[in-house]
């Protein structure tokens, strides 16, 4: 306290003035005592007309002294100190304050949306540098994570010539892009395969991944109901390659149980024969006990499809000079295209010379029943060529697409899903009791009602989607204006989603960063409160994936056998992920598969 006084002024104060000190402190407390807003504003005003200009300049300690003795009734020093320092710091004006605060929602025009914007130096290269401009790039999460944080949850990167993009990850942004989508919705393609088809191979279609508008819900409204019923007819041919990939587990593993660092080429194989068999009822030998003959039909597309995904990722980051001459990865990857595309093609011209031998009504007949599959050739092919009336070449590329990309989604999500049961062996456990109820014994056969029946083997995908959703950005291209976070989007501008960013969010996932299927149970109070667009591994709406019920299935199956037959564990370094047009794991997949007894 006295510190107080010693900086408003008053020093020197002895023992001897005790009772002054008293009287100073009594009259600074009624000062200072809370009073009503009028009262005080009052009291403060007729105290204002008593201040001493001595305030401003502090007095002599003699002075001072003069005026503080234990006899004196009022000290006016120290109470026009408090009434100044009152008058300044608490005077409340006349005003009326309205119980309303009005504001301004108009929506902020586009050019205020925050981004980097040096990045108009490279204007004159824009759509050739696809990591800064276009959408056509390596979308990495880093660099995006790094902007949101920068920039907050809506960033504009200028585009002075291709156009500008706007990157949004918040569920609701989401919500609202998607809701306005319409009934044909345009995104992004992969231009080094549209370029590769249009101009290199001269074909009619840049593929389903590119196929935009009008075009694709034709297609796709046209596949839906083949897709389903081709999981129902081969579903025994599934179970069979998932049995087949479990020998091959077996044979190997070293004495540590531990299977070689390149298993992820075991997981294309079973991709690979898995796809054979739905679209082109082929069981073409990928999993062959005694391993692939290097000259072998299956190796060479194992070679090609590995060879496409690596250089399909190169040629889509940095500078794509491809686009003004053929470069060392363009003539890699078209040449690993050419050989899945030979391979396609001789099965699609195979089903066209047994359709030829047969009338419409014959096709028909046929299809009605499921017996006799082995021998009647692909059901989605035939509709392909009878219904849809499509091309050799724009059936070839249709397929292509869906193994380039389809098929390494469906693997590479496997690993990751096998990765963190390994290191969470209590959710193993658990998943283990589930699949054991189902299947008592090893060999037990599954079904599709069995499949049905696991509910916590889905919470496992759905999670390990949520972590590593397979395409970690979403894209659209705005048909209209709208407004998001309070700004105006044009129509046409590009979009990206990131949605992996979002679902790796504290706001929308507790502890995001840890795998807990609990989470997507129906009697876990938490999956209430998940917004609808947090998670969306497979996208949303007309353009959604259209292979998202065949991996679900094929990943269920595999998951099932896997952890029926084995203990999974992993004993190094996390496992992260790299972007290579779809997820990938980083570091080899070093797991042991431990027999259960």
């Amino acid at each position: 306290m006295q510190r107080i006084f010693i900086r408003c002024g008053i020093v020197n104060l002895n023992t001897n003035s005790f009772v002054a000190w008293k009287t100073v402190y009594r009259l600074f407390a009624e000062k200072t005592r809370p009073l009503a807003a009028i009262e005080r504003q009052e009291r403060f005003r007729d105290a204002s007309n008593e201040l001493i200009p001595s305030i401003a300049q502090p007095q002599t300690a003699g002075g001072l002294a003069s005026e503080i003795s234990p006899t004196s009734a009022t000290i006016p020093l120290a109470d026009a100190a408090v009434s100044q320092q009152a008058s300044n710091v608490f005077e409340i004006p006349d005003v009326s304050v309205s119980s309303e605060v009005t504001r301004d929602k108009t929506p902020l025009p586009f050019e205020d949306i925050p981004g980097p914007v040096a990045l108009k130096i490279f204007e004159k290269y824009w759509k050739y540098v696809p990591l800064l401009g276009q959408l056509k790039w390596n979308r990495n999460v880093m660099p995006l994570k790094y902007l949101f944080n920068q920039y907050g949850p809506i960033v504009r990167i200028h585009g002075p010539i291709s156009g500008d993009i706007v990157m949004i990850h918040r569920p609701e942004h989401i919500a609202e892009v998607y809701k306005q989508e319409g009934e044909a919705p345009v995104r992004s393609g992969i231009d080094v395969l549209q370029h590769y088809r249009l101009h290199y191979r001269k074909s009619r279609l840049p593929g389903p991944f590119t196929m935009q508008g009008t075009e694709w819900t034709e297609l796709r409204a046209n596949l839906d109901k083949p897709f389903a019923q081709q999981l129902t007819r081969y579903f025994g041919k599934l179970e069979m390659t998932c049995d087949e990939l479990v020998q091959r587990i077996r044979k190997i593993r070293n004495r540590q149980d531990e299977v070689p660092g390149d298993f992820d080429q075991d997981l294309s194989r079973w991709g690979m024969e898995s796809f054979s068999i739905l679209l082109l009822n082929r069981r073409l030998g990928f999993l062959e006990p005694s391993g692939l003959n290097a000259a072998s039909e299956p190796a060479r597309i194992i070679e090609a499809l590995t060879s496409a995904h690596l250089y399909l990722s190169r040629c889509e980051s940095g500078f794509q000079v491809w686009r003004f001459f053929e470069t060392p990865y363009t003539r890699k990857l078209f040449a690993a295209c050419d050989v899945i595309d030979g391979v396609i093609g001789k099965y699609i011209r195979q089903a066209q010379n047994k359709l030829r031998n047969r009338s419409a009504s014959d096709y028909q007949e046929k299809n009605s029943t499921a017996d006799n599959v082995e021998d009647n050739g692909s059901p989605i092919l035939d509709k392909l060529i009878l219904d849809q009336e499509m091309q050799p070449d724009d059936i070839s590329t249709l397929i292509m697409d869906m193994i380039i990309l389809g098929v390494q989604a469906t693997t590479n999500s496997e690993a990751f899903l096998l990765y963190y049961l390994a290191r969470n062996p209590r959710i193993q456990r658990q998943l283990y009791e589930e699949i054991g109820a189902l299947m008592p014994s090893r060999g037990s056969e599954l079904t599709q009602y069995s499949l049905k029946k696991m509910p916590y083997l889905r919470a496992c995908i759905k999670e390990c989607l949520r972590l590593r959703p397979a395409f970690p950005y979403v894209t659209r291209v705005l048909p209209k204006s709208i407004t998001l976070h309070g700004y105006v989007v044009p129509k046409d501008t590009y979009v990206i989603m990131a949605n992996q960013i979002s679902s790796h969010r504290e706001e929308n996932f507790e502890d995001p960063e840890k795998f807990k299927p609990e989470r997507w149970l129906s009697n876990n109070a938490e999956r209430g409160e998940h917004q609808a667009f947090s998670s969306l591994p497979f996208g949303y709406g007309v353009r959604s994936c259209l292979g998202k019920q065949m991996a679900e299935t094929e990943m269920m199956l595999l998951t099932a056998k896997l952890i029926r037959e084995f203990r999974i564990e992993y004993d190094y370094a996390d496992i992260g992920s790299n972007y290579m047009v779809v997820n990938v794991p980083n570091k080899p997949l070093r797991f042991r598969f431990v027999d259960r007894d």
